[in-house]
């Protein structure tokens, strides 16, 4: 048995709502919508982490989510999206396998999607230059 749900679901191993799949990637419905139509995009292949990533599949990744968006926008009249991954366990990843979420929005919809961050009130310039140098 798998041990990775994602693993599992696009093995059929569980039973899932997958919309659309190819050689690389799938997405799906998950079982809890957190906006109408959400959708998580993920690659057939176990990768856990975003930096994990080679560089073809994220191409393709990003790829499938551009076709789910765009797939969302027509078939249930969204206006925009929200895109949105935990890139690894610090930054709240929740399923040790990749994936991102997309979220279709309307106007005046009610979601607020972006996370209210605390500020940052270090030294910007002395980071800026860590990155540079």
């Amino acid at each position: 048995m798998i041990e990775c749900v994602l693993c599992q679901l696009q093995s059929g191993e569980v039973p899932g709502r997958i919309i659309c799949r190819d050689a690389q990637t799938f997405a799906f419905f998950p079982r809890e919508q957190d906006v109408r139509g959400h959708t998580v995009v993920a690659p057939v292949a176990h990768v856990p982490a975003w930096a994990e990533l080679d560089h073809d599949l994220v191409q393709r990744v990003f790829l499938a989510v551009q076709e789910v968006s765009r797939l969302l926008c027509v078939r249930l009249s969204a206006e925009s999206m929200n895109v949105l991954f935990a890139g690894g366990r610090a930054a709240q990843q929740s399923v040790p396998h990749f994936h991102v979420h997309v979220l279709p929005r309307w106007p005046n919809d009610g979601v607020d999607a972006w996370p209210r961050l605390p500020g940052y009130s270090g030294d910007v310039e002395s980071d800026f230059r860590t990155l540079i140098a």
